[in-house]
């Protein structure tokens, strides 16, 4: 409770600020009363606040060895950096100490933003899931059925008439590989029981079919030829033909493991497992060969995806199975590099997670021997701790074997010290202008004024890849009308125009998001601008702008966070 004196004189008025400060995210009743001498009642007001911070999440990842018969604490310490009540732990150990389940879910729950490829993506584990631990024990809020209803739905929106899907839109389809795992993602959730459209899923099987059966050759090294045809066969479509030919005479010219993993994982879902075997050493010799450049692939993909995909794909179909170590070596190596995932890597590293749980003999003989709080853990341990419950009861992990055990931690949360402006690869600035063009001095904004914000990116070169590039508004300011932009907004800025044109654009309550396909005969800078309003005077924390390749998200660009001021209307 906080209690002020102000004098008022009849028929005057007065302003006051009141200073709060929140313990954590959350809803916040504020209660204003007023009481004096004139007042016969008392007089005020109720509303509440919704707390949320604005400083980006942090996700950090370490690994500790257990030795035999050690034990490990986890306590509220290890959520130091981060604010309360935003923060988790992340326990993860198994045969595969370079995929920590729990992180990955949670990361994929967390990302806010939605493609087809990120709607997939954070739906498709949630298919076998509960394969390796209840959705409580891995910090999920118990409607994955719901969600995963959900994602069907979004990506039914954006299926064409030819049977295609887009990234953001039915009206953009061309992407056949991403045709391909939209029509994974609905086989597999079809398999599981969930009520998917009939007509729609063969439409979307016919323009696979087409594909595989026009195919004259194999070309751009045949990515989505290979999920086609590995889609197809899930699907029990008659593709044997094609798919022999393929495995017999042009399995080199599919350009990366995973396309020529799916060859062989199609070949063996039909019976020919002879040629699935064959097909699939090719796949896993090159993927050993291969290193990961960190340029644009066209599938979205990585050595890191690639390996945990053809992990999912041998333990699924059950060719191989005795490649499931080197693999799991291989994805081991691409995590120690530390860099983040994206969602694509995420998503198939839990599905080769899942796929092996499925194999109860093979965990129970490689899992290693652990005790959670002195309690035996059957299988791997994949847990989510919140940050509260580690405050209120640490937790404690004991290695009871005669083996040391990798433990793979996951630190994420809210950062209690906002994290400075960075140049990975691209830099971005904003400025501020009036509708006239002139810079605006944001020390003297004032209620109800328009503002136009300019983002520029820059790369030292121009080079091919998929943008998303997300302004967070500070609590004071809100989108304006986006219609109105380019009506009365845009007249004295034509220096910020761009020809480089975002394929999808957002205007949320918090943020403006646009996503931007990249070429290397683009320019190496590009901008774009919309307009505020500032619409509540007070002092408020003003988040970081930012941009990142979401399939290389090492590469991205963070200005500072700062402050910003809004007074009283004039």
């Amino acid at each position: 409770a906080l209690t002020r004196s102000l004098p008022l004189a009849a028929g005057g008025r007065t302003s006051v600020e009141i200073p709060l400060t929140a313990a954590g995210p959350g809803l916040a009743r504020v209660d204003l009363r007023l009481t004096g001498p004139g007042l016969t009642e008392p007089a005020g007001q109720s509303f509440t606040l919704a707390i949320q911070p604005g400083t980006g999440t942090l996700l950090r990842r370490e690994v500790r060895t257990l030795e035999p018969g050690a034990s490990l604490t986890l306590s509220g310490d290890l959520l130091a950096e981060v604010i309360p009540g935003t923060g988790a732990v992340t326990l993860a150990a198994s045969p595969l100490s370079g995929i920590d389940v729990p992180a990955l879910l949670l990361a994929l729950d967390r990302y806010p933003y939605g493609c087809t490829e990120q709607v997939v993506s954070r739906a498709l584990p949630l298919l076998s899931v509960n394969r390796l631990a209840a959705l409580s024990q891995l910090g999920l809020d118990g409607t994955a059925d719901e969600r995963v209803r959900s994602a069907i739905d979004r990506v039914l929106s954006r299926q064409d008439a030819s049977g295609a899907f887009g990234l953001w839109s039915a009206g953009n389809a061309e992407d056949l590989w991403l045709t391909a795992y939209a029509t994974d993602f609905l086989t597999r959730a079809k398999e599981k029981g969930f009520a998917v459209p009939p007509p729609a899923l063969i439409l979307a099987l016919d323009r696979l079919r087409n594909t595989v059966a026009n195919a004259n050759d194999v070309t751009e090294g045949g990515l989505d030829l290979a999920y086609a045809a590995y889609v197809l066969a899930r699907n029990g479509r008659p593709v044997m033909g094609d798919l022999r030919y393929l495995a017999d005479t042009k399995l080199a010219a599919f350009s990366t493991p995973l396309a020529r993993g799916q060859i062989a994982a199609a070949l063996a879902l039909l019976g020919d497992r002879t040629r699935a075997r064959t097909a699939f050493e090719a796949a896993v010799a090159a993927l050993k060969a291969e290193r990961d450049a960190g340029t644009y692939r066209a599938d979205y993909g990585s050595r890191l995806r690639d390996g945990a995909g053809l992990i999912a794909l041998a333990a699924e179909t059950g060719i191989a199975r005795d490649a499931i170590g080197p693999l799991g070596t291989v994805v081991g190596e691409e995590r120690t590099s530390g860099r983040a995932t994206s969602t694509q890597e995420q998503a198939w590293m839990v599905l080769a997670a899942a796929e092996l749980a499925k194999d109860t003999a093979t965990d129970a003989k490689e899992t290693p021997a652990l005790a959670l709080d002195g309690a035996p853990v059957a299988g791997a341990l994949y847990r989510t701790f919140p940050g509260a419950a580690l405050d209120t009861r640490p937790v404690t992990v004991t290695n009871r074997g005669s083996t040391p055990v990798p433990i793979s931690l996951g630190i994420s949360g809210n950062p209690a010290v906002p994290e400075p402006a960075a140049a990975k690869g691209y830099t971005v600035e904003r400025s501020y202008h009036r509708l006239d063009g002139s810079p605006a001095d944001l020390a003297q904004l004032r209620q109800n004024d328009r503002l136009v914000v300019v983002l520029k990116v820059t790369e030292a070169k121009a080079s091919a890849g998929r943008l998303l590039l997300v302004d967070r508004l500070p609590a004071g300011l809100e989108i304006d009308n986006p219609k109105l932009l380019d009506a009365d907004a845009t007249a004295g800025l034509a220096w910020a125009k761009s020809d480089v044109k975002p394929t999808h654009t957002e205007f949320r309550d918090d943020r403006f998001v646009a996503a931007y396909d990249r070429d290397p005969s683009q320019s190496a800078f590009f901008s774009v601008a919309y307009t505020v309003r500032a619409v509540t005077p007070g002092r408020y924390v003003h988040p970081a702008a930012t941009i990142e390749d979401m399939y290389r998200p090492e590469r991205y660009g963070r200005t500072a966070f700062g402050t910003l001021e809004v007074g009283a209307a004039r």
